[in-house]
């Protein structure tokens, strides 16, 4: 112990210039931070001009958190470098496992107590109860150290200097961006072999075991070759692994005692047209098909993920084409009008164009349940929502202190996925809280399915706009400007949360279909 202490107070010593930059930007960022949750709120801060630049000045600081970290754990690791054979400390009497435990004092010391201090100081100053969220706030930890730190710790090890380990990010970095465009000639599908609860660990592992190898034996190449060689096991698996049959059993299609959950059926009126249009690849063709959605049972909700299509033609044209990711769809019961929009290729589309085809749509969908409701009259200051999450009335752009929206701030976490109604007036508020005669409904969705109680993040408080519909109104004249609409004080909003169910398949199949010349 005491060679650990030691070694801990000699890099206290050298490395005060490194130690103090990092606290100053983990101090900064704790400071400006809560301004993008309170810069807008009722009688709060001056407008958008300056709350834009306090948002810039957050994201410069959220990036810096790391970037210091960076130059943190490079100094104090290559201090004593691991890779060649001449350093002065491998003369001293130095044990590879007390060497190493003084870098993790350090670590310990200098990063995880001041990232844990700005994490509770965060959630305190955003109205939660930072011990009620120790949980979280590990996990929270344990995310961060198994994506970033124990990864640039890894790399400290192997690189003999901070700029062979900036050339390693560098390259990660390009290699990052090879799989993503490799994943787009692909189709723009790419499957993930592992969850998070096997990836986290199965990441530790590979790191802790690159870095025991380094300070126990220093074999250099080998450690090299295994932290190389998880990307791109992970990668390779990624890119091969069989997407059909992991959606097959995922997304199971309904039985006939089940029944179909949700019932499609093609609309093509006047209003109602397929369209095409062309974006930046030209080997593809967008395509909008208008639907009617209807048969979603009461209490229920239907979100559809991904959709594949397959395309049968009379010159002898079959295509199908992989599963393609649909976002920010969301079917409750009733029926509604929705385009799905999916991407084919272009010269199976000019193959077909014009002619009769049978269009085979199958939609992977989440089936969830409604929880319980909570109905909040709309407060002229900060309120709190049960399992939700703090929120605060926003004022608008129009220079009033009128209500124009809602934003909404959460601890170590999104809240769970939730709807929210709320009921809009055409005309500025009085003084007294009630509900407007004249009001307009409104809704929006927020939140995510992650039962986790902490996702990847610096900040310890996740915040996000309700972008309720219907906020704007038509002023009647033509081509004039739109007006904003106002939430007044007493106006209930409805806050329902929505838990996954089941995945199911659905299908569609369209007999004499048309794509548009």
């Amino acid at each position: 112990m005491k060679q650990i202490l030691h070694i801990f107070a000699k890099d206290s010593r050298h490395f005060w210039p490194e130690i103090v930059v990092s606290l100053a930007i983990t101090a900064a960022f704790t400071w400006i931070y809560p301004n993008q949750w309170t810069q807008n709120d009722l009688g709060g801060g001056p407008g958008f001009a300056v709350s834009t630049e306090l948002r810039l000045l957050t994201s410069v600081l959220t990036l810096l958190v790391p970037v210091s970290w960076w130059l943190l754990i490079a100094r104090v690791i290559h201090a004593e470098s691991l890779v060649g054979d001449r350093q002065f400390w491998l003369t001293r009497p130095y044990e590879w496992g007390k060497l190493l435990g003084a870098k993790v004092l350090f670590l310990l010391f200098y990063l995880y107590l001041p990232f844990a201090i700005a994490k509770l100081a965060l959630l305190a100053q955003a109205g939660f109860h930072p011990l009620s969220y120790i949980p979280g706030l590990l996990f929270s930890l344990l995310l961060v150290t198994a994506f970033l730190v124990m990864p640039l710790l890894a790399m400290a090890t192997v690189t003999a200097n901070f700029s062979g380990m900036t050339l390693t990010v560098v390259g990660i970095i390009l290699c990052l961006v090879a799989v993503l465009a490799l994943a787009s000639a692909f189709g723009g599908g790419i499957s993930i072999p592992f969850s998070d609860h096997l990836s986290i660990p199965f990441a530790l592992c590979v790191c802790v075991a690159a870095i025991t190898l380094q300070y126990a034996a220093r074999r250099l190449w080998l450690s090299r070759l295994l932290l190389i060689g998880f990307p791109v096991v992970i990668g390779t698996i990624a890119l091969v692994s069989p997407g059909e049959a992991m959606m097959e059993r995922d997304y199971p299609p309904v039985t006939a005692k089940e029944g179909t959950p949700i019932q499609f059926a093609l609309l093509q009126d006047s209003i109602h047209q397929v369209t095409t249009s062309w974006g930046r690849n030209e080997k593809e063709v967008g395509v909008s098909v208008p639907l009617e959605v209807s048969g979603v049972a009461g209490g229920y909700m239907l979100m559809p993920n991904h959709v594949k299509v397959t395309i049968e033609a009379a010159n002898g044209t079959h295509w199908t084409s992989p599963w393609q990711g649909i976002y920010n769809a969301y079917h409750l019961p009733g029926a509604q009008d929705w385009s799905v929009n999916f991407k084919i290729k272009r010269a199976i589309f000019e193959s077909v164009r014009g002619m009769p085809v049978i269009l085979h749509l199958t939609f992977a969908f989440t089936q969830l349940r409604a929880g319980r409701s909570r109905r909040v009259p709309m407060p002229a200051s900060d309120f709190s929502v049960a399992d939700f999450g703090i929120c605060a009335p926003q004022v608008g752009g129009d220079g009033s202190q009128q209500i124009t929206g809602v934003a909404c701030r959460s601890a170590l976490r999104q809240p769970r996925l939730t709807h929210v109604e709320a009921l809009w007036s055409n005309d500025a508020c009085s003084s007294t809280a009630t509900e407007p005669n004249n009001g307009v409904q409104g809704s929006a969705w927020t939140g995510n399915l992650n039962d986790d109680p902490a996702e990847f993040g610096i900040s310890s408080v996740w915040t996000t706009g309700l972008n309720i519909s219907n906020s704007l109104r038509d002023t009647g004249e033509k081509g004039g400007p739109q007006k904003l609409r106002y939430l007044c004080p007493g106006t209930p909003l409805t806050f329902t949360p929505y838990d996954p169910v089941k995945q199911v398949q659905s299908d569609l199949t369209v007999q004499d279909f048309h794509f548009p010349r």
